[in-house]
């Protein structure tokens, strides 16, 4: 059978029919559906009680295809259920940053989940140059209690194992191989480039032998590196916000992959909203070196503070256990001489992820709104160029930047020389 989106009444008789989230609802003889989905996966509605609008929730539902493209990219359904599996398992380990599921259907392949009514997409918020007092502590939290808790640090390694093979994510993952790792960097038919990106740029992504290598590095990272549960799509638009709370949405991408590629993500786009508020900062005050200043200090708070609580996780369950991952070790030199040396490691395939991350969001399919929504040709491709510079050098030089301030210091001086050149 054909699929077909649920229709309003459809899904007003269905919620009706789960007595938890009909009496969720206040029990209401009508229900508003509004569809709010703009998601590359899924079809989205929100729930409302007509006469409480307070009183509401999100359904979300996969098709048996990619939304973004269409029917001629098909894509199995079950995805929803490996969603809702990693939310429950994130919600039990962060559960002040991961919304509610309230019921999941596996024969419609459809959830119900709380609504964040009083929050925004993250990304949305940086566009309009919102300031977040809270979200490095917020994010740094979430990153550090899913990656340690899901990996072999904390994780008896059968129970680990059987994790993994019950997360297998192949058709999601292949996307990623694809789109993130493998199309940008050649002339793909997917691919879509802004009108005045310069060729030459284009011709570097595709042959510098160190930046190819690098990112083949990257895929097989992404392929083989199989360290915890991810998110798998940690962008700022599966983020929401407000003032005093930050909320982690829509891993369908989930899998256990290596721990640096969430935090990557959430780097990379927070580097684009770094480079892109040139333009925004500039229509709506004039003056956009604030905040460009407080999105870098993004950067540097949320792997400072992740590193310090996963860290801090990391010896307060070797000191209840008494024992330490690489063995007995009385005087703890050798364990801590292998926590320095992972924490490095981490850095760097973060930098790695970051610049992949940073790339397909110029080249290739799928792109983000703070860089489409440049309406000056001249002027996006010149943000895009940066971009490029930025996540080459991520790639590239991603052990030497030993130090979080040094990819501070790396977009700063970026930024420096465009408008040095300008003027």
């Amino acid at each position: 059978m054909e699929f077909e989106a649920l229709n309003a009444s459809e899904l007003t008789a269905y919620l009706q029919g789960i007595p938890a989230v009909y009496a969720l609802l206040g029990e209401p003889a009508e229900l508003e559906i509004a569809e709010v989905g703009d998601g590359n996966l899924n079809y989205v509605y929100f729930a409302s009680n007509a006469r409480a609008a307070e009183k509401s929730v999100v359904v979300k539902q996969a098709p048996p295809f990619l939304r973004l493209v269409g029917k001629t990219w098909p894509l199995g359904r079950e995805r929803m259920e490996r969603e809702v599996a990693a939310l429950r398992r994130f919600g039990s380990l962060c559960p002040q940053h991961v919304p509610t599921v309230y019921h999941a259907d596996s024969q419609l392949f459809l959830m119900v989940m709380q609504r964040l009514a009083n929050h925004r997409i993250l990304r949305q918020g940086l566009m309009d140059g919102v300031v977040y007092p809270k979200l490095a502590d917020h994010l740094s939290t979430y990153l550090a209690n899913t990656l340690f808790f899901g990996s072999d640090l904390f994780l008896a390694a059968d129970i680990k194992k059987k994790a993994m093979s019950a997360a297998v994510n192949s058709e999601l993952c292949r996307i990623t191989e694809d789109l993130v790792f493998t199309y940008p960097f050649e002339e793909h038919s997917s691919n879509v480039y802004s009108p005045k990106l310069p060729r030459s740029a284009l011709e570097r992504l595709r042959h510098t032998p160190e930046l190819r290598v690098a990112a083949a590095e990257m895929k097989w990272a992404f392929m083989n590196h199989a360290e915890t549960l991810l998110h798998g799509d940690l962008h700022t638009g599966s983020i929401m916000v407000n003032a005093d709370e930050t909320y982690v949405i829509d891993p369908e991408f989930s899998f256990y992959g290596p721990m640096a590629f969430d935090i990557g993500a959430v780097l990379a786009n927070l580097l684009l909203a770094y480079f892109s508020r040139d333009w925004h900062g500039r229509l709506n005050d004039g003056r956009p070196e604030a905040y460009q200043a407080w999105l870098l200090e993004q950067v540097g708070t949320i792997w400072t503070e992740f590193a310090a609580k996963f860290q801090k996780l990391w010896r307060e369950h070797e000191g209840r256990s008494k024992t330490a991952f690489i063995g007995d070790d009385p005087d703890r030199q050798c364990a801590d001489a292998f926590k320095a040396r992972f924490m490095q490691r981490l850095l760097a395939d973060t930098l790695g992820f970051a610049g992949c991350k940073m790339i397909r969001r110029i080249v290739g399919m799928a792109k983000v709104a703070e860089i489409t929504h440049i309406t000056d040709d001249t002027a996006r491709a010149e943000i895009e160029v940066r971009c490029l510079q930025c996540a080459e050098t991520l790639l590239v030089q991603r052990h030497s930047l030993t130090d979080i301030e040094h990819v501070v210091r790396l977009a700063e001086t970026l930024q420096r020389a465009n408008h040095s050149n300008n003027h």
